[in-house]
């Protein structure tokens, strides 16, 4: 047993190790505040969670960009978290289900085979990727294993095929799209530690680069791109459930009339999902494929670069294009507005293009961030937190910061190889990499029922009209738990995790023996409890235990128990209170084990980690 060096608490030293994952904010605080404590000495979850909550207490509800000079491209509201969130921070997803199996074909103008595409988010060896001419870019990729398994370019009225056409390594300013499309999606975060990762990393990509010199896209090109996939069954062969089309057609047209959105249509009745951008002009007007029936439309709104549980009275509606399907026969009682659901559609980290001027001066950026805020450390200067300015500053260094700024901005500087990104492109692909996990988590689906579980599990707006915001925002988990439990699921006929079970129902796991209780704290006929199912997919586990301020966070000490499916679970009394909890995993005596929140419940608290801790109030 060891002990937290703060609160001299007893902790399981598997507990203790987890601090090296600290957020460096919160390492930071503690450090300032014990200048002895070192990280690896460790910390326990109580005593970070106190920490992350005194750091919290520096967030205001008003966002500090304008404070700076020049203000900053995009909103934050901590001092030391000048930044924006990564996909999972707005929008919790199923991370045990990335895609794997599931192909997602891309119709755009060009692509780059970026790091964050490769199959490991870890490289150990990784070049210095600033420094590498684009040649030596191109070499040390092409020995890595992408998930790009194809590259098709279409373009001007061509078919040229495989990974080693030029068009894919040139870096070209209409490579940038595709690559942010592609990485939004199905990036694993390489270049970011793992932060900025999308909703698929273990998805594989279909390239399809489509259009005309310059970027420009006709609608006939478009139209090519989904007759390719139809011919011979190539989506079949490429094993693609998911096409993601972030481009339009050219003017609105009926969709029965428009031979774009009849090919849609041909596809979605493969089972193929189609999701489309809406478009970005605010106008009542649909086009190609976006108006096809089949076809799933996605819109946008803007969080504010703030979690959903943060920002949703803060929503606001993103300028995307609406409309009404009309399916040329006869008028419905009831309406198909699009788009049929929101995502997130401003503030999106997206990587820079490699191999461009760009990609350099970015990282330039970040070095002379680096060094002007090492001199403030050595001219022992602070931060004030009413100008964002170091205080007292020279004002040389003050001029300089403001230099940087606008170098900063005019790149959308969010990270030295990330760049902050909006529009129904960015929202479409997160839409469609939800749709990989769900085909991921349920293979036997078909497109239209992968719809229908992303719609009917959507967050409504109940005070925005449902012509403009369709079934609501996007749910990543809780359309992933719902597909693991239809007819077809393996979870079938299981509750999810964190679910309030009745009296009958306790009593029925009573019968069974299967019912945990907290120890040393007796049940009399006032005190408030109350039964919670706990459950965790993890099929390559040896064990899983629940752990969390109910038992100091002890593995093991409340174990659940597994079922052939993969699924663990148990049934635990709760008192009164707040609880924070996660799931301890073990999968074998060579492998560490690691501790897990609860991707089925949407109630969360801040831990002081990068990902937060897992919630259940009992009233």
């Amino acid at each position: 047993m060891s002990y937290c060096p703060h609160c001299g608490a007893a902790l399981d030293p598997r507990l203790l190790a987890q601090s090296r994952t600290l957020c460096p904010p919160i390492a930071a605080l503690i450090t300032q505040i014990n200048p002895d404590w070192r990280i690896e000495q460790g910390i326990c979850p109580a005593c970070a969670m106190a920490y992350a909550q005194q750091f919290a207490m520096l967030r205001s509800e008003q966002s500090l960009h304008t404070s700076t000079t020049p203000p900053t491209t995009f909103p934050y509201y901590h001092p030391e978290k000048v930044t924006v969130l990564a996909q999972p921070e707005r929008l919790p997803d199923y991370p045990a289900f990335g895609g794997h199996g599931v192909t997602i074909a891309f119709l755009d103008s060009g692509y780059y085979p970026h790091p964050d595409l490769t199959a490991s988010a870890i490289w150990p060896d990784a070049p210095d990727w600033a420094t590498l001419p684009a040649t030596e870019f191109e070499a040390i990729l092409q020995k890595r294993s992408s998930r790009i398994i194809q590259y098709v370019d279409l373009t001007d009225d061509g078919e040229r095929i495989g990974l080693d056409q030029p068009s894919l390594w040139d870096g070209a300013g209409d490579s940038w799209h595709g690559q942010m499309t592609t990485v939004l999606a199905t990036g694993n975060g390489l270049l970011s530690d793992g932060r900025f990762r999308g909703y698929a990393p273990r998805a594989q990509v279909l390239a399809i680069k489509i259009g005309r010199g310059g970027g420009r896209i006709p609608e006939e090109d478009i139209l090519r791109g989904l007759e390719w996939l139809l011919h011979d069954d190539n989506w079949q062969r490429y094993q693609v459930r998911v096409l993601n089309v972030s481009v339009g057609g050219d003017f609105t047209e009926p969709w029965h009339q428009n031979a774009v959105c009849r090919a849609a249509e041909a596809l979605s009745a493969k089972g193929v999902l189609i999701a489309a951008a809406a478009g970005n002009r605010g106008r009542a007007e649909l086009l190609a494929p976006a108006q096809a029936p089949s076809v799933l439309t996605v819109g946008g709104y803007d969080d504010g670069n703030r979690r959903l549980a943060e920002a949703r009275s803060h929503v606001t509606r993103y300028l995307h294009n609406y409309g009404v399907v009309d399916n040329g026969r006869h008028k419905s009682t009831h309406p198909h507005y699009k788009p049929e659901i929101l995502a997130p559609a401003r503030w999106l980290p997206s990587p820079i293009l490699p191999v461009t001027g760009v990609f350099r001066e970015m990282v330039a950026i970040d070095r002379l961030r680096a060094t002007l805020a090492s001199l403030e450390i050595e001219l022992e200067q602070g931060i004030d937190p009413a100008t964002m300015l170091p205080s007292r500053q020279p004002a040389w260094l003050q001029s300089a910061w403001q230099a940087l700024r606008q170098g900063m901005n005019a790149h959308k500087w969010v990270h030295r190889y990330y760049q902050h990104v909006d529009g129904t492109s960015v929202a479409v692909a997160q839409v469609s990499a939800v749709a990989a996990q769900i085909f991921a988590a349920n293979p036997n689906l078909t497109g239209t029922q992968v719809r229908a579980l992303l719609l009917s599990t959507a967050l409504d707006l109940p005070d925005q009209p449902a012509a403009l915001v369709g079934q609501g925002i996007l749910q990543p988990a809780q359309a992933v738990a719902a597909a693991l439990r239809t007819s077809s699921g393996i979870l079938a006929g299981l509750a999810c995790s964190a679910t309030r079970l009745t009296p009958d129902e306790l009593q029925k796991w009573s019968n069974q023996g299967r019912v945990l209780q907290t120890k040393g704290d007796p049940a009399t006929e006032t005190d408030k409890r109350q039964a919670i199912y706990f459950g965790y997919y993890a099929p390559q586990a040896t064990a899983v235990s629940l752990i969390g301020s109910f038992n100091a966070w002890q593995p093991e000490a409340l174990p659940l128990q597994p079922l052939a499916n993969g699924w663990w679970q148990t049934v635990f009394i709760l008192p009164h209170g707040r609880h924070v909890y996660r799931f301890w995993i073990e999968r074998g005596p060579n492998t560490p084990g690691e501790w897990c929140a609860d991707p089925e419940n949407p109630l969360r608290s801040a831990s002081g980690y990068p990902e937060w801790h897992s919630l259940v109030v009992v009233e």
